[in-house]
């Protein structure tokens, strides 16, 4: 191995090890491409203003080239931001040190001959993949207009509003239909300068001694491109029966070429409109801080929704039926018509990072446990809520991870029997369930710098905050439910009180908890 490919290898394994490359990058691609990221949304906005600006003080200075100082400064702000920005995209946009490991532990562990040219050809390959990409060919066009000793490059500074693209997500999704209609955009266009030379030179040869507008073959061609386009300008007209034939030909084929045009686009709309419709949900979702995602909007789901939407917590629903998630939209929720059982939707909802619950609300027992194992494989603490179809599938759901798993059924049953048993008690139990009484159940979960925590049961007054204390759930004891406490019982932090009370009485509650202790 020669001296200059050794240095090459430390260099690459180098930047591989370096801590500080790694968070540089990595910062360079939240700030461009992270759709996620706050800083990127106010980059892009930072960038269409300076778009925007910069192509109206350019316009500005065709008129008045001797400028003025502060837009001089100005547009020379904005190539050097451009310019960075370019190199940038240029840097992120592939890992040349990894591809040049890569191929370097290929050869080692294959016993072949390391090829330091080759290398460096697929690591320039790929950068030149992002140099003739659309996007960054409109960034180079941006550039080109700013540079003095070629002043005719001005004519492309109209270009800078395209990088617009770059920075809207509706005009980011315009580019990918059109790059994936590319086959048939192009068919269309060799069709299309098929007939532009055909006609033009039919034109060009019937009119040319007959009409004294016609001269050259590019009077030809332009009169060929407007009547193709059925602008129909009346600069040039025909004289000759011949070319009267080649403009109505023309006109049909072009009116022919202009639908079958706008079929492709229209078709390739109506395909990415869902995708456009999810892309905004997921917008909205992003919004979101410490949400509920409910899988599954049946019977279950639905009343599960009504009664934490009326609570003001926020919700996403997940479902497969797209009626029911239209149901969803209509009542104020956010709903995404997914498979919730697949990690990628779970994970671009953010489970395991900003949704602090998820609830298993299908009409599958099947179903329910593979959501619940794909939410528990993204997130250790997320609090996971199953719904049990079949009794004896309970189990299941403990071990995919789930925190509790109730039986729907099994619920009903003992609610009947308490029923038949004790009419008055279940009559009490059900107007609190339903909330027609104002008195409902909820927990208050004690944290770690809240002021209820060493401090008795006594001491919280919960008789005179018209409050009743059920039970405390301390997960950390070998019995971890008390049921109605003792006054003397000292509270930790992670306590969950079960508290019982109306609703502006628990969120007073609710409030004392949430301050902070002084010591």
């Amino acid at each position: 191995m020669g001296y200059i490919t050794t240095l090459f290898v430390r260099f690459a394994y180098f930047l591989d090890a370096s801590i500080r490359y790694h968070h540089a990058k990595e910062f360079c691609r939240t700030l461009l491409e992270s759709q996620h990221s706050k800083l990127k949304f106010y980059f892009d906005i930072f960038m269409v203003l300076l778009v925007v600006f910069s192509v109206l003080f350019l316009l500005y200075e065709v008129k008045h080239p001797d400028g003025l100082p502060y837009l001089d400064a100005f547009v020379q702000f904005s190539l050097i931001v451009f310019v960075i920005e370019y190199l940038l995209r240029f840097w992120i946009y592939s890992d040349s040190h990894k591809l040049f490991l890569e191929a370097y532990d290929h050869a080692t562990n294959n016993d072949i001959p390391f090829s330091l040219r080759r290398t460096i050809f697929i690591i320039i390959k790929k950068k030149l993949d992002y140099i003739f990409s659309p996007l960054a060919i409109i960034d180079l066009l941006a550039i080109l207009p700013s540079y003095r000793p070629l002043r005719f490059l001005r004519i492309f500074s109209s270009f800078r509003i395209f990088k617009l693209f770059r920075y809207a997500r509706s005009m980011k999704t315009f580019t990918e239909i059109i790059t994936g209609k590319k086959f048939e955009l192009f068919t269309l266009a060799i069709f299309a300068s098929f007939v532009i030379f055909t006609g033009s030179s039919a034109i060009y040869i019937f009119e040319t001694h007959q009409n004294p507008k016609i001269n050259t073959l590019f009077d030809a061609i332009y009169w060929a491109i407007v009547t193709m386009g059925t602008v129909g300008y009346g600069d040039i007209v025909p004289v000759t029966t011949e070319g009267m034939v080649v403009s109505m030909l023309l006109i049909i084929f072009g009116v022919a070429i202009i639908a079958f045009l706008t079929s492709i686009i229209v078709s390739s709309f109506q395909s990415k409109l869902i995708e456009l419709k999810e892309s905004r949900t997921f917008a909205d979702v992003d919004k979101l801080e410490n949400y509920i995602v409910i899988c599954g909007y049946g019977r279950v789901g639905e009343v599960v929704a009504k009664m934490l939407h009326e609570d003001g917590y926020n919700l996403v629903v997940i479902d497969n039926d797209p009626t029911k998630i239209k149901l969803a939209q209509q009542r104020g929720l956010i709903g995404i018509v997914a498979d919730a059982s697949k990690s990628k939707i779970l994970g671009a909802l953010g489970v395991g990072k900003r949704a602090s619950q998820i609830i298993c609300a299908t009409n599958s027992d099947e179903l329910n446990v593979f959501i619940t194992l794909t939410a528990r494989s993204l997130s250790k603490q997320i609090i996971i809520i199953a719904r049990v179809i079949k009794n004896n599938h309970k189990k299941k759901y403990f071990l995919a991870g789930a925190n509790y798993a109730f039986g729907a059924d099994e619920t009903i049953g003992l609610m009947g029997a308490q029923y038949i048993d004790q009419p008055i008690s279940y009559a009490a139990l059900e107007e609190m369930l339903t909330e027609n009484t104002g008195v409902i159940f909820d927990i208050i979960t004690i944290h770690e710098h809240s002021c209820f925590i060493n401090k008795t049961i006594e001491e919280l007054s919960l008789h005179e905050k018209r409050l009743l204390l059920f039970g405390i759930l301390r997960k950390d004891e070998s019995i971890p439910f008390h049921f109605n406490p003792s006054n003397d019982f000292i509270l930790k932090d992670h306590d969950m009180l079960i508290i019982m009370g109306r609703k502006h009485h628990i969120n007073i509650l609710r409030k004392l908890n949430d301050k902070r202790s002084v010591s």
